[in-house]
Protein backbone atom coordinates (compact mmCIF):
# COMPACT_ATOMS: atom_id res chain seq x y z
CA UNK A 1 0.00 0.00 0.00
CA UNK A 2 1.41 3.48 -0.16
CA UNK A 3 2.70 5.12 2.65
CA UNK A 4 3.92 8.87 3.27
CA UNK A 5 6.43 10.05 1.86
CA UNK A 6 8.26 12.15 4.46
CA UNK A 7 11.45 12.71 2.16
CA UNK A 8 9.41 15.34 0.16
CA UNK A 9 9.72 17.68 3.29
CA UNK A 10 6.37 19.43 3.08
CA UNK A 11 5.39 22.21 0.85
CA UNK A 12 7.43 22.74 -2.03
CA UNK A 13 7.58 26.19 -3.44
CA UNK A 14 8.27 27.24 -7.24
CA UNK A 15 8.49 30.46 -9.14
CA UNK A 16 6.66 32.06 -11.88
CA UNK A 17 8.46 34.95 -13.49
CA UNK A 18 10.99 36.63 -12.05
CA UNK A 19 14.21 38.35 -12.25
CA UNK A 20 17.70 37.69 -11.11
CA UNK A 21 18.02 36.83 -7.59
CA UNK A 22 19.98 38.91 -4.86
CA UNK A 23 21.33 39.39 -1.68
CA UNK A 24 23.87 36.68 -2.19
CA UNK A 25 24.91 34.61 0.92
CA UNK A 26 27.86 32.77 2.14
CA UNK A 27 28.14 29.30 -0.34
CA UNK A 28 29.30 27.91 2.33
CA UNK A 29 25.47 26.88 3.49
CA UNK A 30 25.00 24.82 0.57
CA UNK A 31 26.54 21.32 1.17
CA UNK A 32 27.32 19.18 -1.40
CA UNK A 33 27.33 15.62 -0.68
CA UNK A 34 30.89 13.62 -1.87
CA UNK A 35 29.21 10.76 -4.06
CA UNK A 36 28.71 12.23 -7.18
CA UNK A 37 27.47 9.74 -9.36
CA UNK A 38 28.68 9.48 -13.28
CA UNK A 39 26.13 8.86 -16.28
CA UNK A 40 26.64 8.16 -19.62
CA UNK A 41 23.27 8.07 -21.86
CA UNK A 42 20.23 9.75 -23.18
CA UNK A 43 19.91 13.52 -21.89
CA UNK A 44 16.82 15.50 -22.76
CA UNK A 45 13.72 14.73 -24.90
CA UNK A 46 12.06 14.89 -28.47
CA UNK A 47 14.09 16.80 -30.46
CA UNK A 48 16.55 17.84 -27.93
CA UNK A 49 17.57 14.17 -26.64
CA UNK A 50 21.40 13.76 -27.23
CA UNK A 51 23.98 11.55 -25.46
CA UNK A 52 26.05 13.08 -22.99
CA UNK A 53 28.13 12.39 -19.95
CA UNK A 54 26.22 14.00 -16.58
CA UNK A 55 26.59 13.88 -12.68
CA UNK A 56 24.09 13.05 -10.49
CA UNK A 57 24.66 14.91 -7.02
CA UNK A 58 22.97 16.19 -4.05
CA UNK A 59 23.25 19.37 -2.08
CA UNK A 60 21.87 20.74 1.04
CA UNK A 61 20.41 24.17 2.09
CA UNK A 62 21.75 24.29 5.31
CA UNK A 63 20.85 27.86 5.57
CA UNK A 64 16.95 29.61 7.44
CA UNK A 65 15.97 31.04 4.31
CA UNK A 66 14.92 29.19 0.40
CA UNK A 67 18.02 29.31 -1.55
CA UNK A 68 18.35 29.91 -5.26
CA UNK A 69 21.63 27.71 -5.79
CA UNK A 70 23.60 26.75 -8.86
CA UNK A 71 25.89 24.42 -8.94
CA UNK A 72 28.62 23.30 -11.57
CA UNK A 73 31.65 21.89 -11.96
CA UNK A 74 34.39 19.61 -14.32
CA UNK A 75 34.72 15.99 -15.29
CA UNK A 76 37.69 14.23 -14.56
CA UNK A 77 39.49 11.03 -15.38
CA UNK A 78 40.57 8.33 -12.75
CA UNK A 79 44.18 9.65 -13.19
CA UNK A 80 42.69 13.43 -12.58
CA UNK A 81 42.95 15.01 -15.53
CA UNK A 82 40.50 17.50 -16.60
CA UNK A 83 38.34 15.85 -19.80
CA UNK A 84 35.37 18.53 -19.85
CA UNK A 85 33.41 21.05 -17.85
CA UNK A 86 29.64 20.58 -16.98
CA UNK A 87 27.28 22.59 -17.53
CA UNK A 88 25.75 24.85 -14.47
CA UNK A 89 22.47 24.05 -13.27
CA UNK A 90 20.30 25.98 -10.84
CA UNK A 91 17.32 25.51 -8.60
CA UNK A 92 15.49 26.56 -5.68
CA UNK A 93 16.25 24.80 -2.19
CA UNK A 94 13.69 25.40 0.39
CA UNK A 95 15.50 26.15 4.11
CA UNK A 96 16.92 22.26 5.37
CA UNK A 97 16.16 20.90 1.83
CA UNK A 98 17.82 18.48 0.08
CA UNK A 99 17.95 18.51 -4.22
CA UNK A 100 19.60 16.13 -6.41
CA UNK A 101 21.29 17.94 -9.38
CA UNK A 102 21.79 16.95 -12.56
CA UNK A 103 24.96 18.50 -14.32
CA UNK A 104 25.63 17.54 -18.42
CA UNK A 105 28.55 17.57 -20.31
CA UNK A 106 28.77 21.23 -21.18
CA UNK A 107 29.71 20.84 -24.25
CA UNK A 108 26.79 17.97 -24.82
CA UNK A 109 29.65 15.28 -25.38
CA UNK A 110 29.62 11.04 -23.89
CA UNK A 111 32.87 10.84 -22.05
CA UNK A 112 33.42 7.40 -21.05
CA UNK A 113 36.83 8.26 -19.49
CA UNK A 114 35.04 9.75 -17.12
CA UNK A 115 35.44 8.91 -13.43
CA UNK A 116 34.99 11.40 -10.90
CA UNK A 117 33.84 15.07 -10.85
CA UNK A 118 34.61 18.23 -9.27
CA UNK A 119 31.89 20.22 -7.75
CA UNK A 120 31.06 23.74 -6.53
CA UNK A 121 28.90 26.23 -5.82
CA UNK A 122 29.04 28.81 -7.93
CA UNK A 123 26.16 31.21 -6.65
CA UNK A 124 23.47 30.88 -3.67
CA UNK A 125 21.45 33.91 -3.00
CA UNK A 126 17.81 34.52 -1.20
CA UNK A 127 15.00 34.59 -4.02
CA UNK A 128 13.49 37.87 -4.17
CA UNK A 129 10.46 36.16 -5.98
CA UNK A 130 7.50 34.30 -3.95
CA UNK A 131 5.61 31.00 -4.65
CA UNK A 132 3.17 30.29 -7.06
CA UNK A 133 2.72 26.57 -6.64
CA UNK A 134 3.57 24.16 -4.05
CA UNK A 135 3.35 20.34 -3.44
CA UNK A 136 1.70 18.71 -0.58
CA UNK A 137 0.00 14.86 0.08
CA UNK A 138 3.48 12.93 -0.84
CA UNK A 139 3.32 9.57 -0.97
CA UNK A 140 6.00 6.03 -2.13
CA UNK A 141 5.16 3.26 -2.97
CA UNK A 142 7.27 -0.05 -3.47
CA UNK A 143 5.90 -2.03 -6.97
CA UNK A 144 8.01 -4.82 -8.11
CA UNK A 145 11.54 -3.63 -7.10
CA UNK A 146 10.77 -0.02 -8.03
CA UNK A 147 9.61 3.21 -5.86
CA UNK A 148 6.50 4.65 -6.80
CA UNK A 149 6.08 8.20 -6.03
CA UNK A 150 2.89 10.72 -6.29
CA UNK A 151 1.75 13.84 -4.83
CA UNK A 152 -0.85 17.04 -4.82
CA UNK A 153 0.81 19.83 -7.07
CA UNK A 154 -1.56 22.57 -6.35
CA UNK A 155 -1.59 26.37 -8.84
CA UNK A 156 -1.87 29.06 -6.42
CA UNK A 157 -1.76 32.04 -9.45
CA UNK A 158 -4.87 33.33 -10.85
CA UNK A 159 -4.21 31.89 -14.29
CA UNK A 160 -3.45 28.51 -15.40
CA UNK A 161 0.79 27.64 -16.54
CA UNK A 162 3.01 24.88 -16.92
CA UNK A 163 5.35 23.72 -13.50
CA UNK A 164 7.97 21.65 -13.80
CA UNK A 165 7.52 18.57 -11.23
CA UNK A 166 11.01 16.73 -10.36
CA UNK A 167 11.13 13.04 -9.19
CA UNK A 168 14.61 11.54 -7.86
CA UNK A 169 15.06 8.19 -6.82
CA UNK A 170 17.75 6.44 -4.79
CA UNK A 171 18.53 3.21 -3.95
CA UNK A 172 18.64 1.36 0.29
CA UNK A 173 22.26 2.57 0.73
CA UNK A 174 20.77 6.41 -0.53
CA UNK A 175 22.75 6.62 -3.86
CA UNK A 176 21.24 8.56 -6.17
CA UNK A 177 19.58 6.34 -9.64
CA UNK A 178 17.98 8.84 -11.87
CA UNK A 179 16.05 12.22 -11.79
CA UNK A 180 13.09 12.68 -13.75
CA UNK A 181 10.59 15.54 -14.75
CA UNK A 182 7.35 16.61 -15.97
CA UNK A 183 5.37 19.44 -17.08
CA UNK A 184 2.48 19.91 -15.87
CA UNK A 185 -0.12 21.86 -17.65
CA UNK A 186 -2.39 23.16 -14.70
CA UNK A 187 -5.34 25.65 -14.55
CA UNK A 188 -5.61 28.69 -11.82
CA UNK A 189 -6.38 27.50 -8.55
CA UNK A 190 -6.23 23.90 -9.65
CA UNK A 191 -5.00 20.63 -7.82
CA UNK A 192 -3.81 17.86 -9.52
CA UNK A 193 -1.92 14.37 -9.17
CA UNK A 194 2.07 13.83 -10.58
CA UNK A 195 3.57 10.49 -10.29
CA UNK A 196 6.51 9.25 -11.59
CA UNK A 197 8.11 5.90 -11.66
CA UNK A 198 11.17 5.10 -10.63
CA UNK A 199 14.37 2.99 -12.11
CA UNK A 200 14.90 -0.84 -11.12
CA UNK A 201 16.92 -0.96 -8.00
CA UNK A 202 14.95 2.69 -6.43
CA UNK A 203 13.57 2.29 -2.91
CA UNK A 204 13.10 5.62 -1.88
CA UNK A 205 12.31 9.32 -3.62
CA UNK A 206 11.37 12.91 -3.43
CA UNK A 207 9.40 14.88 -5.45
CA UNK A 208 9.83 18.99 -5.93
CA UNK A 209 9.48 21.66 -8.13
CA UNK A 210 11.29 23.69 -10.80
CA UNK A 211 10.45 26.62 -12.72
CA UNK A 212 6.96 27.58 -13.88
CA UNK A 213 5.70 29.97 -16.64
CA UNK A 214 2.05 31.45 -17.00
Amino acid sequence: MWRSLVIILGIVSVACSHGAPAEQVDPGLVKISTERVIRHGEVGHDEWAREATYVLVDADNTARSDLFVTLGGTLRDAEGRELGALRPESLRMPPGSRRLFVLVDASDTARPDAATADVVVKGAAVPTWQPTAHLADGYLHHDQGKALLAANLTNDADRGGRVIVFGAFYDAAGRPLQRQFTVAEIGAKVTQVVRFVGPEGSTKGAVYLGDATY
